[in-house]
């Protein structure tokens, strides 16, 4: 299926995004109003106010004629004059831009929606920390879980947290990245459109024979095309091999701190498991070009350095990069994210960032670049942002805790289920809260889809050792006919004593055909369906960690 076509296929998420980055002008006037009467301020003060700071013939003067047209992008501030209304009324930059009818917490949804042909890094800032998320408790703290359960079973849905006190849980940070369909060192061992988790401490677990001892350790490297998710063979000190045992001719030999860097070891994954035909991608599957030097990641790279580089890494051509735009213009219902292809070229000449933000953003979600990092190159002194954040009721769309409220008070546990979950995956990726449909393949993902299977420590299927969590789709119960080993369906099934197997099946007849994956001592089970066994539904989606 062409890109564009299965950016299509995602008409439903889209929707949903362009519902939160469209406020009616009307409205946008009113909540600027708002917020500058909680400083004491007019717009025409702050139009003053930023002409004894920053000049009336600096890029950073806000006229005091803005009419918030979301009708007219050229009446939205830019981003100069955003940055000074920030300073202004040291309310912090992301929340204007919020206020302006942009959740840049929504960028990384539409970054994992646009099909990547090669492996990019992820954008996983939370640009809310403010935001009030969704939390759970533990049942009861009396009894181990069982292998497999209902993660309904397990938790409760509790009081929400605000996300900065959640990102306070986290031990450590990590780095993520999605896994292009091109990347032939990450397969099998990862699949096309996995989010996989990068432990940058662990870079330098390497050995000369890691790629060969069976150990499957995979590292993610950045080269001058971009990145791959591989196993690695050290030839000397600094020569190392990206390393495919199932397609050895793909192999590239590449010069370790000039021509490649380890950013690290990978050690999770979350991998959808429905609809992917992973049989054709390999066979499609590009490889890398002749190695070519690195340039130093301590220099500062100028706008049109880093949008032609990141276009470059992403791997599209500015017709290819245009057509996606289309798409993201089309769905939101704003022809102001279109991006022709001679726009497109341009801005790799030019120093200056777009006039539009809808611009600035569709070359964020398209080139994988961190919006954060684009103001930065783009020539804004974000060390002069506002550092307070503004009251819930003058952000848009910022959910409140009654809406959101669950049973009992905001707390987080220190011991049970939930706690050592927590413990076990030391970070929790809030960036990726407003993708669980995309990541699950599932519409409105609730507790009821979501199965832990944390303690299984025999799993019938490989993809399911060092598993945590599943996703279901549980109006699938007819197990589809097999395919190649390595592409099978999984499915959920429950025994009639109320326990749960996870792994390939078949039907025939009456009788439902739980297949143990070649290598698993014991053959099949079979069940007579309905009577001793029956499926729960797909599995969509293996949260898992990685050797």
């Amino acid at each position: 299926m062409r890109p564009v076509a299965r950016f299509v296929a995602s008409v439903d998420s889209i929707l949903a995004i362009c519902r939160r980055m469209d406020i009616p002008a009307n409205r946008r006037v009113h909540q600027v109003r708002q917020v500058l009467s909680s400083r004491g301020l007019t717009l025409y003060r702050v139009s003053e106010r930023s002409a004894e700071i920053f000049g009336r013939s600096s890029v950073f003067y806000v006229p005091h004629n803005l009419s918030f047209d979301a009708q007219d992008p050229g009446s939205i501030p830019t981003f100069q004059q955003m940055l000074a209304i920030s300073h202004i009324t040291d309310y912090r930059l992301s929340e204007w831009f919020r206020v302006f009818g942009f959740d840049l917490d929504l960028i990384p949804r539409l970054r994992l929606l646009v099909p990547r042909k090669r492996t990019t890094l992820l954008d996983s800032r939370v640009y809310d920390p403010q935001a009030w998320i969704p939390w759970f408790a533990g049942r009861t703290n009396s009894f181990a879980p069982p292998s497999i359960a209902p993660l309904g079973q397990l938790l409760t849905r509790a009081a929400p947290l605000r996300a900065v006190d959640l990102l306070a849980l986290s031990k450590r940070k990590f780095l993520y990245a999605k896994v292009g369909e091109q990347d032939v060192y990450a397969f099998p061992h990862l699949a096309p459109g996995s989010i996989v988790r990068v432990d940058t401490e662990r870079s330098e677990e390497i050995s000369r024979d890691a790629g060969l001892s069976g150990e499957r350790q995979l590292f993610f490297v950045e080269h001058d095309f971009g990145y791959s998710c591989s196993q690695l063979v050290v030839l000397a000190k600094d020569r190392l091999v990206l390393h495919s045992q199932q397609l050895p001719c793909t192999q590239i030999e590449l010069t370790l701190g000039k021509e490649a860097r380890i950013l690290g070891r990978i050690d999770a994954e979350i991998r959808p498991v429905a609809g992917h035909a992973i049989g054709r991608v390999v066979t499609e599957r590009a490889v890398l070009a002749k190695p070519r030097a690195l340039g130093s990641p301590h220099l500062k790279a100028t706008l049109k350095d880093l949008l032609q580089s990141s276009r470059l890494r992403a791997g599209l051509s500015f017709r290819e990069a245009s057509s996606l735009s289309r798409s993201i213009a089309n769905f939101l219902a704003d022809e102001s994210y279109f991006a022709a292809t001679s726009t497109l070229s341009d801005y790799e000449t030019l120093s200056a960032p777009p006039r539009h933000i809808q611009k600035a953003i569709t070359l964020c979600v398209l080139y994988s670049i961190d919006f954060a990092e684009f103001l930065g190159v783009s020539g804004l002194p974000l060390d002069r942002e506002g550092r307070d954040s503004m009251p819930d009721e003058l952000v848009p769309d910022r959910e409140s805790p009654r809406s959101l409220a669950g049973e009992g008070q905001a707390f987080v546990e220190k011991t049970g289920f939930l706690a050592s979950l927590l413990e076990r995956w030391e970070e929790v990726p809030l960036f990726l809260r407003h993708s669980l449909d995309e990541l699950t393949g599932l519409k409105s993902v609730s507790l009821s889809d979501l199965f832990w299977v944390g303690g299984d420590e025999a799993p019938i299927h490989p993809w399911l050792a060092r598993a945590s969590l599943v996703a279901v789709n549980r109006r699938i119960k007819k197990p589809a006919q097999a395919k190649a080993t390595f592409d099978q369906p999984l499915y959920l099934v429950l025994e009639r004593d109320g326990t749960y197997l996870c792994g390939c099946c078949a039907q025939r007849g009456s009788e439902l055909i739980v297949h143990l994956y070649p290598g698993v001592p014991l053959g099949a089970r079979r069940f007579r369906n309905g009577i001793d066994a029956e499926v729960v539904g797909q599995v969509t989606a293996i949260l898992r960690r990685l050797p």
